[in-house]
């Protein structure tokens, strides 16, 4: 009867934003995979990881702790969003959400610079390793030529993975990630057999410098960037809303556990002091070891792995800003498979810059830039800390605000806000201002974008921000008539 009180339908859309990208191909385990891929915790806990108690001092695994909890609480930030809504954006997103598209597209350019140099470091010290193991069997150090030809190599590796598919990429960095634990769990255990076990002095306190120690909690907080890049995958993931945030708290877990143990492990001897890309572990101070040549390889596809996985997630970003209208629309274009193949292809030169730095600074593409990873680290920083401050605003437009989310809101900008101040002091003590120029750049870009916007389009015509939303053919209505289930 037409008086009778019926409940309101929910509405729902009969075609998604971001259609044509792949839906729910992605499993728990294989997006646990590309963030930890990311964090690449075998390289890190093989280098600052055993390194840390000798630049540290005592109180070494205070700065474990303080660096890791930071990334804990912005994890926990990033899950207020990640577990209402799934969009391809990941952090541009969720500032769009709480602090408007102003800022949000600031963000949006700095994960554009950030996540493209961590793709060139991948590259370039994938690169490097493989030359280091060609010389730990006895061969001569390779020319620059041939440098640019393992990076390019490996790029076109990354590239011929990411087309087969999403599911091709994250099992291809839980196969990668998956061995390089391996061999550090190896390396420790062959420490412990030729120096002994961890005494319980490591954890004293006596003769601590807590400004050591809060240095070392930045450092280490730095190297935990871009973790939240497997948000961008919301979309290609099963059941998003819970498997995001559990990928972001699992593999901070795993990471810094085994940094931890690193930690400890570095309190037996100091590690070779040989360059990163070339060090011994198995033979120390051996000039040819085929044990370290191939721990060197697992390395450098490991490096890769991460190539891969910011290259996805940067494409992801891409594709969302296509489909929302503020860039080229073929960026949004995907191709078989549900791969943005025209966004993946456009981000090969800008992961290219970080080589083509290096040759400019050093004369080799495999040698890291290390001004241009910092300041990318500080941007990433910076970003993080406008995704924490936009998280109360967007609670309150929910009615949804807590203490809890205060809380780790208020913590998370404030300690992130440090680490970055610290690095652009830090830098500017140097004589160097790339951190600083870097950041003003992308200010000034992400305003002059903004503007663009606001000059080329009607006021309402585009949605900064965009996320996904339920489908009809998704979404299973209950309490139809007699007790069926209606589907929408």
């Amino acid at each position: 009867m037409r008086g009778d009180p019926r409940p309101e339908t929910p509405e729902f859309g009969r075609r998604s934003a971001f259609e044509g990208l792949a839906r729910r191909q992605v499993g728990r385990r294989d997006l646990v995979a590309h963030s930890v891929a990311v964090l690449t915790p075998s390289l890190s806990a093989l280098g600052t990881g055993l390194a840390l108690p000798s630049i540290v001092g005592p109180g070494f695994w205070i700065s474990t702790v303080l660096g890791f909890g930071l990334a804990a609480l912005l994890a926990v930030v990033f899950d207020q969003f990640s577990s209402r809504f799934t969009a391809a954006g990941s952090l541009y997103t969720y500032v769009a959400k709480g602090l408007g598209a102003t800022v949000a597209l600031i963000v949006g350019v700095a994960l554009v610079l950030g996540y493209g140099i961590l793709i060139g470091f991948g590259l370039t010290g994938g690169a490097r390793r493989f030359e280091g193991a060609w010389t730990a069997v006895g061969g001569s150090a390779p020319d620059n030529q041939a440098g640019w030809i393992l990076v390019l190599l490996s790029a076109a590796t990354c590239l011929l993975v990411m087309r087969r598919g999403i599911r091709w990429s994250t099992r291809a960095a839980f196969g990668a990630e998956t061995v390089s634990i391996l061999l550090l769990l190896t390396i420790f255990s062959v420490w412990v057999v030729r120096y002994g076990m961890p005494s319980a002095e490591a954890f004293s306190l006596s003769g601590a410098s807590v400004e050591h120690v809060l240095a070392g909690a930045g450092m280490i907080a730095a190297l935990t960037v871009a973790f939240e890049s497997c948000a961008s995958l919301g979309l290609e993931t099963e059941r998003p809303q819970g498997a995001v945030p559990a990928a972001m708290r699992t593999s901070l877990l795993v990471t810094g556990g085994l940094f931890l143990t690193a930690n400890l492990v570095g309190t037996l001897a100091p590690p070779d002091d040989g360059p990163l890309w070339n060090r011994r572990w198995f033979n120390v101070e051996a000039q040819i070891s085929w044990p370290d040549a191939v721990a060197l390889v697992i390395l450098g596809v490991s490096l890769l792995a991460l190539a891969l996985c910011a290259w996805t997630a940067l494409s992801r970003l891409l594709f969302s800003f296509a489909r929302e209208g503020i860039v080229w629309s073929a960026l949004g274009r995907t191709g078989r498979g549900g791969v943005p193949v025209i966004a993946m292809w456009c981000i090969l030169p800008l992961a290219l810059l970080v080589p083509f730095a290096a040759w400019v600074e050093g004369g080799s593409a495999t040698a890291v830039s290390g001004h241009l990873l910092g300041a990318s680290t500080t941007i990433m920083c910076v970003a993080y800390a406008c995704a924490a401050l936009a998280l109360v605003p967007f609670l309150r437009t929910l009615d949804e605000v807590r203490a809890r989310a205060v809380v780790a809101s208020g913590l998370a900008f404030l300690g992130v806000s440090a680490v970055a101040a610290h690095r652009v002091v830090r830098e500017a003590g140097q004589g160097s201002c790339w951190a600083a120029g870097l950041l003003g750049g992308v200010v000034v870009a992400g305003l002059a974008w903004r503007l663009a916007i606001r000059s080329r389009m009607p006021q309402g015509a585009v949605r900064v921000g965009a996320h996904d939303v339920g489908l009809v053919h998704e979404v299973l209505l209950a309490g139809g008539p007699e007790g069926k289930e209606l589907r929408a």
